[in-house]
């Protein structure tokens, strides 16, 4: 191996270490990695249960995308819903 392909693997496994220090220390998971999110997903994020995401879907307090048999939505949407909710 030479001294470039060696500082080039330690280059990604510091900045791998890196991203996933900041990763936990902010409490990010992959699912914000992902533009759209099951239902589930989108639960965890909004910190919500699942019916209630269902029901916010129903009344049209969230728009959802249908992928198969699955719904899912924009996380774009779900921090444009927690925005609106934010008291300043």
């Amino acid at each position: 191996m030479t001294d470039a392909n060696v500082t080039d693997a330690i280059q990604q496994v510091i900045e791998h270490a890196v991203e996933a220090g900041v990763r936990k220390a902010l409490n990010l998971s992959d699912v914000t990695n992902r533009r759209l999110l099951s239902v589930n997903d989108a639960a965890i994020y909004l910190a919500l249960s699942k019916r209630e995401v269902y029901n916010m879907i129903s009344s049209g307090a969230l728009h959802s995308v249908l992928h198969g048999k699955r719904r899912m939505l924009d996380i774009r949407d779900l921090d444009e819903w927690i925005e609106r909710r934010k008291k300043g």
